[in-house]
């Protein structure tokens, strides 16, 4: 009962109103970004409208045009331009890019037998949905430029659809993608794609899960020594293990808490973000126009059918996968109150946790940027060793290990946990049921005070 009523203040001091305000608003937060950047980057691949303008009327150049609408997935918006001045044409047109194929365009092909003149105006303009723009008009070029050839073969060469065809694609790929010990006719562009997807949310969980609980923890015990509190609270009946479990178990429920709305936003602003990019290249079916040169997003557009691939390469996770990994997150999330709790009780005021939450926040953002960006298994031996020493690499490599099945790496890693929250827990235990509580200090207006004194 002692545990539960400490359990239930703790719970209030965390949770409070303002925290709930905050919770609501990261994820409020994420769905915004994610519908904005959704609706930039479905707008930024459409490539099913080329805005053109056609100052040539040759024959060829018609014959062009008619090769395009043939894919059926393109449609014209065919504009008039009254000047040179591209700036104010398309700001007249309100538009952010036109193709223009200028008066001559089939003859110097047909007759001279030279590269015909083609002319891109595009506005320049900045951000992401800018850079999605800048490719699918360079689609829109694509377009153009691979019917003209096509046409170029046929009137010029003489060239059969088949022999065309055959001089454009000379090869058939077929790709395979290994692993595990085992073969499967698939791109390994559209595997890495969807384990990475799937492995981006557990580091970024677990990376905001350890900065909150820690922050939560530290300033929790900062503030109840700096204002006397807590050595009303140890002079209870109660013990001290008890005092120490309830802070622990508060400030996981909370961080979880936390985490639970992060988690939700984020995988909303990954939805929504994928979801436009995949709508945009469906909606200009940009693979089905002939010859087009576009973007490499087939990664993502065959990821959505790839679940039986990934099923029979071993990528799936089992439900003992999962509680596997959530014993690790629990051991991550408790190493890391373990050490909040000795650097909190060093804690004099607001700016020393401040400067004492440092050396977690160091420990946390060194694996979660190194595993994002690079192959663990490619890494020197000498790195690795040193990833290896910090006790939340573990839990950003897991998910990995889990769907490789690398579970000599898994065991290894959790062992290694296990070791060090033991000795975390044992210095947190000692400190909390000694007099160290009370005399270990970190002030920073004592370090500027040294400073002063030294000079």
């Amino acid at each position: 009962m002692r545990f539960g009523n400490l359990l239930k203040k703790e719970l209030s001091e965390l949770i409070t109103k303002q925290a709930i305000i905050s919770m609501v608003f990261v994820l409020v937060l994420f769905v915004f970004m994610g519908q904005v950047m959704g609706r930039s980057m479905e707008e930024g691949f459409d490539t099913s409208t080329i805005n053109l303008c056609i100052q040539d009327d040759s024959e060829f150049t018609k014959n062009v045009v008619e090769r395009v609408k043939e894919s059926k997935t393109t449609t014209f918006n065919v504009v008039e331009l009254q000047s040179d001045n591209y700036y104010e044409e398309l700001e007249r047109l309100d538009l952010k890019y036109v193709v223009i194929i200028p008066e001559g365009y089939g003859d110097t092909i047909l007759n001279e037998k030279k590269p015909g003149k083609l002319i891109f105006a595009s506005k320049i303009s900045m951000g992401f949905s800018a850079t999605m723009s800048s490719l699918s008009s360079s689609d829109a070029i694509s377009a153009i430029e691979d019917s003209t050839a096509d046409e170029a073969m046929e009137s010029v060469y003489s060239l059969t659809d088949e022999e065309i065809e055959l001089i454009k694609s000379p090869t058939n790929l077929v790709e395979f993608s290994t692993a595990n010990g085992k073969s499967v006719e698939i791109s390994a562009a559209a595997v890495s794609s969807v384990v990475m997807m799937q492995s981006m949310i557990a580091p970024f969980a677990i990376f905001f899960l350890l900065l909150l609980a820690s922050q939560m923890i530290m300033t929790a015990i900062s503030t109840e020594k700096i204002d006397k509190t807590l050595e009303t609270l140890l002079s209870t009946p109660v013990s001290r293990m008890t005092v120490l479990s309830a802070k622990m178990v508060a400030a996981i429920i909370s961080a979880l808490l936390n985490a639970l709305f992060m988690i939700v936003g984020f995988g909303i602003y990954m939805f929504s973000l994928v979801g436009g990019a995949v709508s945009g290249t469906t909606a200009g079916s940009v693979s089905e126009v002939p010859g087009m040169n576009v973007p490499d997003t087939s990664a993502i557009t065959d990821a959505l059918s790839t679940a039986d691939a990934l099923s029979q390469l071993g990528f799936t996770l089992s439900g003992l996968d999962i509680l596997l990994f959530g014993l690790q997150l629990f051991l991550t999330l408790a190493i890391g109150l373990s050490i909040s709790l000795i650097l909190g009780a060093m804690a004099t005021d607001v700016k020393s946790v401040q400067t004492l939450v440092m050396p977690i926040m160091i420990a946390v953002m060194i694996p979660f940027f190194v595993t994002m960006f690079m192959d663990f298994g490619t890494m020197p031996a000498a790195a690795k060793v040193v990833m290896f020493l910090i006790p939340f690499t573990h839990s950003y490599i897991a998910l990995t290990n889990l769907m490789s099945g690398d579970m000599i790496m898994y065991w290894g890693g959790l062992a290694y946990q296990v070791a060090f929250f033991a000795v975390c827990m044992y210095m947190a235990v000692r400190m909390f049921t000694s007099d160290k509580l009370f005399t270990m200090s970190f002030s920073t207006e004592n370090m500027k005070q040294n400073k002063l004194l030294q000079k």
